[in-house]
């Protein structure tokens, strides 16, 4: 289902988004002359007919500098990100938005900033973003009343009832669409019209009101048979073969799903087709045909790697996990299965680089911002200067006869600040060797907190599972013994390290690499947890700085993980790049809320935060309660 929620979205996304030029603050002096508009005008067909077509035509209108005027340059941007969306490729088709937003907002075309906001909360919409989402289409709205075009605002309430939607909040998600539908502002877009129908039905099928979904259904496809709205049929026809499917009739989701398909190869909708085959490949396993199901979900794994779409691919695993799980080869069910679930994961890394991205962004935003007052100070402080020389120059030439009385004046105010820098200096050193002996006892404390409890925990992890486990084997009992009598020699082989020098042995003798390997296999001798990982790029030797600070973050991280989250699973990326740093962490398990933690932080969170802001590094945590735990950390490489 998830499949045709995205395919309605992008299609409002698009048609109110949109992809044309507009009126608006700035864009009435847009010299456009017919061939301009038919060149538009053929793009945006492409782009339902062909996407990888229409992207092509709009990058050879900026490659060969064809634009012109800013609002063409946006428009082609636009069409490449759309292109990418139709596509499910959402991690390009957010660059291309964000480049035509950044264009749109230094030339303050409001309209513009509300088209591609509203393209934007599409996208984060579905790849599961719910807060970006909302976050743009509120700019969208708020931009589209600054552009006075108050009849786009109903296609942004359409896309405010998808998040709803996809948080099972259907009495919000019913109550947006009805603005889109039904406001003063009524849609004269018939192709976003169809979308909020499809969209009201879609919301009724998940409420279990499939007399009502129909209704909805009926009225699109009439409106889309009017209009020739190839595209919204097509979604039509797929969501009541949904239906039907769900109510178990699976005559009529075939017939549905047949239509569907029919429309999608007539007017050449490749992906909409695939998504229609699939949805007969799930009617003919309910009529226990499975390798007809099977042949066609390969043929839309073929059309996946073509149009490199993770989503499809997402979707065809599934399918072919269902048929494995019908014809009894769970062992293909389960390989199908976990590509299912990796392909998911896949976009959910896109979004998390996004993320990281546009925080980099408006940071690098922020530095130059801060350099520009910089410079306007220094030029502040120079005119200052200037006429003060000034001043003095008259001074001195009116006041010739007071010149000696000024010098000697000058020379003891010299004596009185040359004395009190001497004082400033010598308390400077006092006040630096004290905060340099307050900061060696925070770092000793630190190290003893972070390694050691760490290693502590999981003796008492292991002992736990001794305790409770009365049921183990002899065999697993004695590996938990063995392991639990390994871990408490590394806690006093670690407390000798630490005497002597301060500083992990696992580093000096492992590496970072080889020392993340350790907490890993040491975590994944209990049952309790599942801890992965992944290293990128780290060949060589890190400063002794970062590799302790990592290493001490990412002991602090899976102490945390083991002790609050309940997770049953936790991931570690580590990436060395060219002039950087990253590490990133998942958990599944409890989460929290971020702003409550900062409140009552405890003594490793902090100490963690702290030793990342010491080398310059950022940390960002995002977490809900319910939806597990995401850090990011990164660190610049000084050559």
């Amino acid at each position: 289902m998830h499949l045709f929620i995205a395919l309605v979205i992008i299609t409002s996304a698009c048609s109110r988004g949109d992809l044309h030029p507009r009126k608006g603050k700035k864009q009435d002096n847009i010299a456009a002359g017919e061939s301009q508009n038919e060149l538009f005008a053929e793009i945006h067909r492409d782009l339902y007919e062909n996407p990888s077509s229409a992207r092509a035509r709009a990058e050879e209108v900026l490659r060969e500098g064809k634009t012109g005027d800013h609002i063409t340059e946006i428009s082609m941007l636009k069409y490449i990100g759309s292109s990418y969306a139709f596509e499910t490729n959402y991690s390009e088709a957010i660059k291309y938005y964000n480049e035509a937003l950044k264009t749109a907002e230094e030339t303050e075309l409001y309209l513009e900033i509300a088209n591609i906001n509203n393209n934007l909360g599409v996208i984060y919409n579905e790849i599961g973003n719910y807060k970006n989402a909302y976050i743009h289409l509120i700019e969208a709205l708020n931009n589209f009343d600054r552009a006075n075009d108050y009849e786009k605002k109903t296609g942004a309430y359409n896309n405010i009832g998808l998040i709803y939607l996809n948080l099972k909040n259907y009495e919000k998600a019913l109550d947006y669409f009805s603005r889109a539908l039904y406001s003063d502002q009524h849609p004269k877009d018939s192709i976003l019209t169809v979308s909020v129908l499809n969209n009201m039905a879609l919301c009724y099928m998940q409420k279990h009101q499939p007399d009502r979904s129909l209704e909805y259904l009926g009225q699109a496809i009439a409106l889309s048979e009017k209009i020739s709205n190839n595209y919204g049929l097509c979604i039509s026809y797929q969501l009541k073969g949904n239906l039907f499917l769900g109510l178990g009739d699976v005559a009529k989701a075939m017939e549905a799903f047949t239509v569907s398909t029919g429309i999608a190869r007539k007017a050449n909708l490749s992906y909409q087709l695939a998504i229609a085959r699939l949805g007969i490949a799930r009617v003919m396993l309910g009529m226990n045909q499975p390798s007809g199901a099977s042949e066609i979900a390969g043929e839309v794994m073929l059309l996946a790697a073509e149009q490199n779409s993770l989503v499809l691919k997402s979707e065809a695993h599934e399918v072919l996990s269902d048929i494995g799980e019908k014809t009894g080869d769970f062992k293909n069910a389960l390989f199908h299965y976990r590509e299912h679930q990796k392909a998911q994961q896949e976009v959910i890394n896109q979004t998390v680089v996004h993320q990281v991205y546009d925080v980099e962004l408006n940071y690098l935003s922020q530095l130059t911002k801060m350099q520009q007052l910089e410079l306007e100070k220094k030029e502040l402080s120079i005119s200052k200067k200037n006429n003060l020389l000034f001043f003095i120059s008259l001074t001195f030439v009116l006041l010739l006869t007071g010149l000696y009385l000024i010098y000697l004046n000058h020379r003891h105010r010299q004596k009185m600040k040359l004395q009190k820098t001497v004082i400033e200096l010598t308390e400077k050193k006092s006040n630096a060797a004290l905060e340099a002996e307050i900061q060696e006892r925070k770092r000793i404390g630190r190290e003893l907190h972070d390694s050691l409890g760490h290693i502590l925990s999981l003796a008492g992890l292991h002992a736990s599972m001794l305790k409770k486990r009365s049921d183990l084997a002899p065999e697993k009992r004695g590996e938990l013994l063995d392991s639990l009598m390994k871990t408490i020699d590394d806690a006093f082989d670690e407390v000798r390290n630490i005497s002597h020098n301060l500083a992990p042995s696992l580093l000096s003798e492992r590496g970072l690499k080889g020392a993340l390997k350790s907490i890993a296999d040491r975590v994944n001798q209990s049952s309790g947890l599942n801890m992965s990982y992944d290293v990128y790029g780290l060949d060589g030797k890190l400063d002794t700085l970062i590799e302790n600070t990592l290493y001490r973050t990412i002991q602090e991280i899976v102490n945390n993980t083991l002790k609050h989250s309940e997770a049953s699973r936790l991931f570690v990326q580590l990436t060395q790049g060219e002039g950087e740093l990253s590490l990133i962490t998942e958990d599944n398990g409890k989460g929290f809320k971020p702003e409550e933690v900062s409140k009552h932080s405890s003594y490793g969170l902090t100490h963690m935060k702290s030793r990342i802001e010491n080398l310059k590094g950022t940390m960002f945590i995002d977490s809900t309660p319910g939806r597990g735990t995401i850090i990011s950390i990164l660190i610049p490489l000084s050559k």
